[in-house]
């Protein structure tokens, strides 16, 4: 059990990032080709990598709303997966740059109603959802899991990760900062993303959102959290 846990929540991340960061950097053009295609690097291992991450979330969320047993549970996976279907989307630009590579023109659907490609890139949405994301896996896989033991409700309980999401975290955060160091400091020569070279770490910001849901939903139980809240009080009443 214990090995597996080393293997989910940072061999096999290491495994996959350290490789595409290599051969980004590598000046080798097949190697380039592989992760950052010239032609579009939206068609590239690094956001394909993604978009299977944000499926693998939303078949989760879909499995989870048949396997939870309250009402509260099954509408939240429900949401979750509406919000994963719709990052995905916005992702792939609503189908936007397959169509220019296959089809040789970008008249997606949401491009006729809307006139935009997508909701991300306007304005500083990025940005600021970034931002967001980022205090969010901030609070809720470094500082929550060093705090949990001091948490009595049940709920918030059940919503605190393991602290093996501590791990997987600090190789989010170097998975930005490194190539964002290589590019600055020009040790390398940039592969292609150019503004974009944090594409590195949205895989690892897709995996670690996708362990925390697979550990809600295969590896936690909401009933056990409330009957052994109900145990506590129970014992506490009796003391009393």
């Amino acid at each position: 059990m214990r090995i597996s846990f080393h293997f989910r929540y940072w061999i096999l991340p290491l495994l996959v990032i350290t490789p595409l960061i290599m051969m980004y950097f590598s000046g080798i053009r097949w190697a380039r080709e592989l992760v950052c295609p010239s032609v579009n690097w939206e068609l590239g291992i690094v956001e394909n990598l993604q978009l299977v991450l944000l499926l693998m979330m939303f078949i989760v969320s879909v499995m989870a709303v048949k396997k939870k047993k309250t009402r509260i549970e099954k509408m939240a996976f429900i949401l979750l997966a509406f919000f994963t279907l719709f990052v995905f989307l916005e992702e792939i630009d609503y189908g936007k740059h397959f169509l220019a590579y296959f089809k040789g023109h970008t008249d997606t659907f949401f491009r006729d109603l809307t006139g935009r490609s997508n909701i991300h890139n306007l304005g500083n949405n990025a940005r600021l959802f970034k931002r967001s994301i980022y205090l969010l896996m901030l609070a809720l896989f470094i500082i929550a899991p060093l705090v949990a033991h001091r948490i009595k409700n049940p709920v918030i309980r059940y919503l605190i990760p393991a602290k093996w999401f501590i791990i997987t975290s600090v190789i989010t955060v170097f998975s930005y900062v490194i190539p964002r160091l290589l590019v600055d400091l020009n040790v390398f020569e940039d592969g292609g993303f150019g503004v974009n070279i944090g594409e590195f770490s949205e895989i690892m910001v897709y995996y670690i959102f996708f362990l925390y849901m697979y550990e809600l939903v295969f590896g936690k139980d909401y009933s056990t959290y409330q009957s052994r809240n109900m145990e506590s009080q129970h014992v506490k009443n009796n003391q009393t």
